[in-house]
């Protein structure tokens, strides 16, 4: 998969930033790490829509518990 969670986040966990351009190169990458992130959301909530809501109403707490953001350079 060219667009996935491996190409969005370093290795140490971190969301990348500028350099997210660069592993994913066009509108059918970034889509594909859209589609693996959504999956991943649902799965984690375990289909339950209300805790998809919560999720997203509170996704600042979740990059707050996250390893967090790339440096830019």
């Amino acid at each position: 998969m060219a667009g996935s969670y491996e190409h969005a986040v370093t290795d140490d966990g971190k969301l990348r930033t500028v350099s997210i351009g660069i592993a994913i190169e066009n509108e059918g990458d970034a889509y594909e790490t859209l589609e693996e992130f959504y999956g991943m959301v649902w799965y984690l909530a375990n289909g339950n829509a209300a805790r998809v809501e919560e999720a997203r109403v509170n996704y600042r707490q979740g990059i707050e518990m996250s390893p967090g953001m790339e440096e830019e350079e």
